[in-house]
């Protein structure tokens, strides 16, 4: 093999540099946006524009009114539940109280007794009920009906913190009649779902 035919194998061919050229295709992007930013926000703005006139709410429906009366009634007995577990920081080897879940329950009477769900208790060995006022109180486990996913607490509030909320009976009940759900998912506190 000759010293011309040597040079020509193993010289590379010249490739374009696409990531240079995508820079600068983005540093022409970025300048051409800065330049027209400004006259565009400017175009948005109008000194002579007047607020629209903001309509009064009306009556409520009496549907609208009586749902209002039954959150109003209830929700301060829901409660927000935090459920709580020991595991071993990865680092100092530790043990640290690591949060496992949350969900809602409600305030069965003036002792104290807290009703929610098995499933929101199963993955904690600690939990903390959070009452409609903000005051968390940490709660022991009475009992739980697995095959019923039920599960009661009790916290020891003064009976004055507590608002039990009112039971009623399920032997009359009819597919179709409206439902309300008083609840804490993902943390967001006291919203109402429907349904039926």
């Amino acid at each position: 093999m000759s010293y011309d035919e040597f040079q020509a194998v193993d010289r590379p061919s010249p490739r374009p540099n696409w990531f240079a050229t995508l820079g600068v295709w983005v540093v022409v992007f970025l300048l051409v946006w800065i330049w027209w930013r400004p006259n565009g926000a400017a175009s948005l703005h109008n000194p002579a524009a007047e607020p629209r006139p903001v309509l009064a709410r009306g009556d409520l429906a009496a549907d609208e009114q009586a749902t209002i009366d039954v959150f109003k009634l209830a929700s301060p007995s829901v409660v927000f539940i935090t459920t709580t577990d020991l595991a071993r920081d990865p680092f100092s080897l530790n043990p640290v109280e690591v949060r496992k879940g949350s969900g809602s329950g409600f305030i069965y009477d003036d002792q104290g007794h807290i009703v929610t769900n098995v499933h929101v208790l199963a993955e904690g060995r600690r939990w903390i009920v959070t009452l409609a006022d903000r005051s968390p109180w940490e709660a022991t486990l009475v009992g739980a009906a697995e095959d019923k996913d039920l599960a009661v607490l009790k916290i020891d509030a003064p009976p004055d913190r507590l608002r039990s909320i009112a039971v009623g009976t399920s032997s009359n009940l009819q597919v179709g009649q409206k439902v309300f759900a008083i609840g804490n998912p993902f943390g967001l506190d006291q919203t109402l779902t429907t349904g039926i």
